[in-house]
């Protein structure tokens, strides 16, 4: 794959948007929602995403792939879920598509409900989040999120200036 990544870039089939937004496409099938949370953590890691927001993201995107899956009905089974993972200026954002045009709902759990708090935690976790009309009669779910600003790494120029200013306030001392 870092070979196929090289060539694509010496080439210019790489653009920056590229490198910021993935798209996958799944059946609708119960190892789906473990195949989705797979590819966000390897996408985000990649991206160098810290933990704490892939760890947010695997959480949601698994929330709503797993409703696209339980939810559809019979006759829109042979269908599939795509995914797109999106990084720009600092947010992300994941859309989920899938056959089933109804709408995402958001329902109170009973404390011995198994299930029906999916999209309770996306809008509970998310900074956005809301559907529209698929292509073709279904829909997309998307949630947005802030990321992590990580540190910067020191770099070379940083720490020159740095050991400039120690060395100029050092000969200030001595004289």
């Amino acid at each position: 794959m870092e070979d196929r990544m090289g060539t694509l870039a010496r080439r210019g089939g790489i653009t920056r948007a590229a490198r910021g937004a993935r798209t996958f496409e799944w059946g609708l099938e119960e190892r789906t929602a473990g195949a989705a949370r797979r590819a966000v953590r390897e996408t985000l890691t990649a991206w160098g995403v810290t933990e704490g927001d892939i760890d947010v993201a695997v959480l949601l995107t698994s929330e709503v792939v797993t409703n696209a899956i339980r939810h559809v009905r019979a006759e829109l089974r042979a269908g599939v879920v795509w995914v797109r993972v999106c990084v720009t200026e600092g947010r992300l954002r994941v859309d989920v598509t899938d056959p089933e045009p109804g709408c995402p709902r958001l329902v109170a759990a009973l404390d011995t409900d198994e299930g029906q708090r999916g999209m309770v935690v996306v809008a509970g976790c998310a900074d956005r989040w809301g559907w529209h009309p698929g292509p073709g009669g279904g829909k997309t779910v998307w949630w947005t999120q802030v990321l992590e600003v990580r540190e910067p790494l020191v770099g070379v120029p940083l720490f020159r200036r740095v050991l400039s200013r120690s060395r100029s306030q050092s000969r200030a001392h001595n004289k």
